[in-house]
């Protein structure tokens, strides 16, 4: 007996939020050649299967307002938005999920379900959405350079130097 092709099937459910899961699958075949490893060729099959579901589970947790779980290649970032205090701006900024943020400047959560360990599409959609329910400025500083905070705030005056003008007559 000579084994021509090799099929795979690979699913599994994920819970989400409010009582719903969702559960991709996928079946992948691939055509043996004369000089193909079926082991291997199996064994690769399985890999991008495993792939393929865990990616379509990644988007169902971001459509519902999660982070990704099995994506560890792309970069996490954080979205948060600092508090209104006189004479500084609302804005709601994107940073690394490590950057030591201003700490003269009070930063919160920018959204209710979460606001770290985002990947970067779904860090913009989020800091959208903030910004326009708090009438925000959004700061893209997901390239770790976060100077566009310090030059949205208000530079300090410098103190009036007091002039004696009677010194003059003084002398």
């Amino acid at each position: 007996m000579r084994i021509t092709q090799v099929t795979v099937s690979y699913g599994q459910t994920q819970s989400l939020p409010e009582y719903s899961n969702v559960k991709p699958q996928v079946s992948l075949t691939a055509e043996l050649g004369p000089d193909d490893d079926r082991a291997a060729v199996e064994s690769e099959l399985w890999a991008l299967a495993r792939a393929s579901v865990h990616e379509e589970i990644d988007c169902a947790l971001e459509a519902n307002e999660r982070p990704a779980r099995y994506d560890t290649v792309s970069p996490r970032f954080q979205v948060v938005k600092n508090v209104k205090t006189p004479g500084t701006p609302l804005m709601v900024v994107i940073a690394p999920n490590d950057a030591a943020l201003p700490e003269h400047i009070r930063f919160l959560s920018a959204h209710y379900a979460t606001s770290h360990n985002l990947r970067i599409g779904h860090a913009r959609r989020i800091a959208a959405e903030a910004a326009e329910n708090s009438n925000a400025a959004v700061l893209d500083c997901s390239d770790g350079d976060l100077t566009p905070i310090l030059a949205l705030l208000p530079q300090k005056q410098a103190e009036p130097i007091e002039v004696d003008r009677d010194a003059f007559l003084r002398d």
